[in-house]
């Protein structure tokens, strides 16, 4: 097998794993040249690319959803639309990796971003159909104001970065960390 098959054989074998979310960082992936494949190749590995993409899409609305659902004030609705982001990171970094044809990936990330904006405006429209159900307004208020403040389309402004360490996923256990002080000291 040549090189080229050696490349595209790599990212067939961390899209099977990643998919399902088994442990897979996407860096370091190797650069595929459309162009060094049989068309029928290239065709198959972008429709697994695609379906890997939406599949991630998919288990990581799932999660959102669950901890959203979960969620019993404005700060556990916050804190899982922050930790929201942190699953978009790597897909996003899939959609849009290096060792993709550039056409190809910018069209990826497109692609990604305009589910993330439909995902975010749908749970603002879900808020404004709260208010005008006659929803309490306080409490509609200020989840719209929850929503917007912690938007999950910040994933996708450029140099979001990587996510900090305090983000979990929202799919993932609860976990709370807890600062201790250390002795005050008299000044």
């Amino acid at each position: 097998m040549n090189s080229h098959g050696d490349d595209l054989q790599t990212w067939v074998t961390f899209l099977r794993r990643w998919r399902t979310e088994q442990s897979a960082a996407p860096g370091g992936l190797p650069k595929l040249v459309e162009a060094a494949l049989p068309a029928d190749g290239w065709a198959r590995f972008v429709a697994m690319l695609i379906g890997a993409l939406d599949q991630r899409l998919k288990l990581w609305a799932d999660g959102l959803l669950a901890a959203m659902a979960a969620a019993g004030d404005e700060f556990e609705w916050a804190r899982a639309l922050v930790q929201g982001r942190r699953g978009l990171a790597s897909i996003r970094a899939v959609a849009g990796s290096p060792g993709l044809p550039e056409p190809l990936a910018r069209h990826l990330l497109g692609l990604v971003d305009a589910q993330i904006e439909l995902v975010q405006r749908a749970l603002e429209d879900g808020v404004e159909q709260l208010r005008r159900q006659g929803g309490d307004g306080p409490l509609v208020h200020a989840r719209m104001r929850t929503v917007r403040e912690n938007p999950l389309t910040a994933s996708t402004a450029p140099g979001s970065g990587p996510v900090d360490e305090w983000a979990t996923d929202p799919a993932g256990p609860a976990r709370r960390r807890i600062i201790v002080a250390g002795p005050a000291t008299p000044d």
